[in-house]
């Protein structure tokens, strides 16, 4: 009988004990949380004129490039330097510079002496038979006496040999300034001042009559091209309109930089080629810069000269804008932005951007002039939490306990 109740009683005790226990056990106290309130840095909202700019890049090109022609055929028998030019400032290398009018090279002329002495003996014999022509109509009148001159036909008037003889006459003197013009066009001289970038023909080559006339590829030196490609919102942010002809005032300044950002040629942006590559969907523009080449006749010395064909970094200036400049920490999203009201309530605001560099936006919409726009990133938000704006030197990371 013992053997069953010692079981029972032990576990009654323990059961007791246990409940005991748990009727001693305190009664947990309600704590009241305090929600951190975050530290924020503000800047404030300030519309200001800038003028829009742009970096880019592209290539220089001669404004003017041509291929050099002969216009008569023949054997080259120099080219310059010449050995009796005193200057040799003149080569006709690749390379070599010249002047407008300056003598290029020299075609075998013998041929052309030939012909312009014909044109000459051809004019001489039209012109005296001319002369007899007239004479003998003065004849033929006298001739004719006292009977009505005007009863007389043209022929008797030798009228037709008159006007053939003139005709004739005008002939040989077109034949002649042909054949003098061609006696000139053997001394190739230059239409410009510019440069050679190739030769194609030298001393012993024959040009013309079944060869080849091309001589030379040359380019102007007064001005250069630079084609570069931008979108069509770049073009609009920078006010360049296609079609329309810009007063000064309104082009779109193209300044040329080195390696270190200095500028080192100014230009502008000159005109579209109407063209969207479809690989990129750019459009490609042509900007200007004016004396910016190489030249050994200039007055004045072109300081960190162009190449045909360098690569160049630039940037372009266009329209003045009344924009806010917001720091890109101050986003949220590409078009959305952290505002402070008057009650340190922290709210998201869409703006309209225009344009962004590496640092800022511009901002033309959106924004009101004065307001308090948050430039610390914060990870978790909600619409009219409370923050508080951390005055210059206070520790951000610090939050009110």
């Amino acid at each position: 009988m013992n053997k069953f109740l010692l079981p029972i009683i032990a576990l009654s005790l323990f059961l007791a004990v246990t409940w005991a226990l748990v009727e001693m056990k305190p009664s947990p106290k309600a704590r009241e949380v305090k929600r951190k309130i975050p530290y924020v840095e503000i800047i404030l909202s300030e519309k200001k004129p800038l003028e829009s700019s742009i970096l880019a890049y592209g290539t220089v090109q001669p404004r003017t490039q041509t291929t050099l022609i002969a216009e008569v055929s023949g054997i080259i028998e120099e080219v310059a330097p010449f050995l009796d030019d005193k200057d040799k400032s003149t080569n006709f290398r690749t390379g070599g510079f010249f002047q407008k009018g300056d003598l290029l090279l020299k075609i075998e002329d013998v041929d052309l002496v030939t012909i312009q002495a014909e044109a000459k003996a051809n004019l001489r014999r039209a012109e005296l038979n001319l002369i007899q022509e007239k004479e003998q109509a003065k004849q033929a009148k006298n001739e004719w006496g006292d009977r009505d001159w005007s009863l007389a036909s043209d022929l008797v008037k030798r009228i037709p040999q008159i006007n053939k003889a003139k005709a004739e006459t005008e002939a040989a003197e077109a034949r002649l300034a042909h054949a003098t013009r061609d006696l000139e066009r053997c001394q190739v001289t230059a239409p410009f001042e510019g440069r050679i970038l190739q030769t194609m023909a030298d001393v012993g080559q024959q040009v013309g009559s079944g060869a080849s006339s091309a001589l030379a590829e040359i380019y102007s030196l007064d001005s250069a091209e630079i084609k570069l490609a931008l979108s069509r919102s770049e073009m609009t942010f920078l006010g360049f309109l296609d079609g329309f002809k810009l007063s000064n005032k309104l082009r779109v300044r193209t300044n040329v930089l080195d390696e270190n950002g200095k500028i080192i040629h100014t230009g502008f942006l000159d005109r579209s080629e109407g063209v969207v590559d479809p690989r990129t969907r750019l459009y490609n523009l042509i900007a200007r810069v004016d004396k910016c080449f190489a030249n050994p006749f200039s007055f004045n010395s072109i300081k960190n000269p162009l190449s045909v064909g360098q690569f160049v970094n630039l940037r372009l200036t266009g329209r003045e804008i009344e924009v806010f400049l917001v720091p890109e920490s101050a986003f949220r999203t590409r078009e959305t932005v952290l505002v402070i009201d008057d009650d340190n309530r922290l709210f998201t605001r869409k703006v309209s951007v225009i344009h962004r560099t590496e640092k800022d936006a511009w901002v033309t919409g959106g924004l009101s002039e004065g307001e308090k726009i948050c430039i610390t990133p914060i990870e978790i938000i909600s619409e009219g939490m409370l923050v508080k704006i951390a005055n210059p030197g206070d520790d951000l990371n610090m939050s009110q306990p």
